[in-house]
């Protein structure tokens, strides 16, 4: 049986909450935890269905706390690194979720063995008047053995969770650049997305 969107953002805290160490990137707020996962639908029979919803969750366990932005990367095998989502303003930094609904750029299912290997999860706090703060950055690793791939005739169904790490195993993969840091303050990243924004 599939995940409803509820029952995966539970298992998304759960899982950050085993262990998802954050690294500091300077001086920042408490270190947190977060998860990151996918889970959506392919069906080519009508009524042709390609969509699927991608979460970022970061959290901390002090109770308040600043406004903050949160973006997620995503590195490929390839060496390729991609924007899986990003979200300019939360209400605040001790529970930030990011949410993206996309769609697979061919007529085709997720093959989940061509997402992202590892993720990293990066929140800031913003100030009074929107100035964003330092980063914050924490990483996963794709969870192959526990990802969910139905297939019916009819249509396919996938749940893909990104495991937690220490940094020691990803940051390099991301230390081409300070990703955080621009899209932290452009508000944009000059890396292409991963998947396509679905159309409504």
């Amino acid at each position: 049986m599939h995940q409803s969107l509820g029952a995966l953002c539970s298992a998304l805290i759960g899982l950050g909450m085993a262990g998802f160490a954050a690294d500091t990137l300077a001086e920042a707020p408490p270190p947190g935890f977060a998860s990151v996962a996918i889970i959506g639908t392919y069906r080519a029979a009508k009524p042709a269905k390609n969509q699927y919803t991608l979460l970022s969750i970061y959290r901390q366990e002090s109770t308040e706390g600043p406004p903050a932005g949160i973006a997620t990367f995503g590195w490929l095998d390839t060496g390729e690194v991609l924007l899986v989502q990003y979200t300019e303003y939360v209400p605040s930094i001790t529970q930030a979720m990011s949410r993206r609904s996309v769609m697979t750029p061919k007529s085709q299912p997720l093959d989940i063995k061509t997402a992202p290997r590892y993720v990293m999860v990066c929140v800031w706090p913003l100030d009074a008047t929107m100035a964003p703060g330092k980063p914050i950055a924490v990483y996963g690793e794709r969870d192959d053995a526990n990802a969910q791939v139905d297939t019916s005739p009819n249509s396919t169904l996938t749940t893909l969770m990104w495991a937690p790490i220490p940094a020691a195993r990803a940051a390099r993969n991301f230390a081409a650049r300070d990703y955080c840091g621009e899209i932290a303050r452009e508000k944009k990243s000059t890396v292409p997305a991963w998947l396509i924004d679905a159309r409504e």
